[in-house]
């Protein structure tokens, strides 16, 4: 009971004193004040997952991971793009790791359509579905949509052409979609600004299919603007 009364007491000489506890005026917002009590603030701020730190071993279940995403395959150049250019790995530890796939039969080297692809083996497969966990679900997820975002466009690009026309008073976006060489779609777009017309280009790579699907959507759904005539 004395410390429950000692408890009582100091927070009733915090409200005698006109200290305002955290969240007490949340409901009167126009009358909060500068917080008197100083925030938290940490010694060594805690830095941002660095996939670059993992054990080797824990990487190169990463890249099966990655890997097993797209069917167990991805042109070799993809893979380096999402693991080095984009600043998880640098050129040793990526080259390291592709390296072990390697000589572990985890992975191999095949040419497919004229790339040198990465393909997981039946080993590297079962290896990457077994030992999955062991890397922390946050560099997983982190890694996985980078390369999904990257993927994604990757293959927009295949299907895509994207040009832009410089003009005196703006910039011409030509979008042409094809299909097995076949011309699906072509469109133009002009813009005020050779830069905005690259930023509605990315906007496109993000979802093509999505792009493309609202356009015809809309043409196939397009209906006559009514006209009012109650005052004719």
């Amino acid at each position: 009971m004395r410390k429950g009364a000692c408890g009582m007491k100091s927070d009733l000489q915090m409200e005698e004193q006109g200290i305002d506890l955290p969240g007490q005026l949340s409901f009167f917002p126009e009358m909060e004040t500068e917080d008197p009590a100083p925030h938290i603030q940490l010694q060594h701020p805690i830095q941002p997952p660095d996939v670059s730190q993992l054990p080797l071993h824990k990487i190169r279940i990463l890249l099966c991971d990655v890997l097993m995403r797209f069917e167990g395959t991805l042109p070799e150049q993809w893979l380096f793009e999402i693991m080095v250019t984009s600043g998880y790995l640098n050129n040793f530890v990526y080259a390291d790791a592709v390296g072990g796939l390697i000589d572990y039969g985890s992975a191999v080297f095949s040419e497919q359509d004229g790339e040198r692809t990465l393909i997981l083996t039946q080993t590297g497969i079962e290896n990457a579905k077994k030992l999955r966990l062991y890397v922390p679900k946050l560099f997983r997820d982190q890694v996985h949509l980078t390369a999904l975002r990257f993927v994604a466009r990757q293959r927009a690009l295949r299907d895509l052409r994207m040009t832009y026309e410089v003009e005196k008073e703006g910039c011409r976006l030509a979008v042409q979609c094809t299909d097995r060489g076949k011309e699906m779609f072509f469109l133009r777009i002009s813009a005020p600004s050779k830069a905005e017309a690259e930023s509605i280009g990315e906007s496109i790579l993000r979802n093509p299919a999505g792009f493309f699907g609202k356009i015809l959507d809309l043409a196939l759904t397009n209906e006559e603007e009514p006209f009012d005539l109650t005052d004719n």
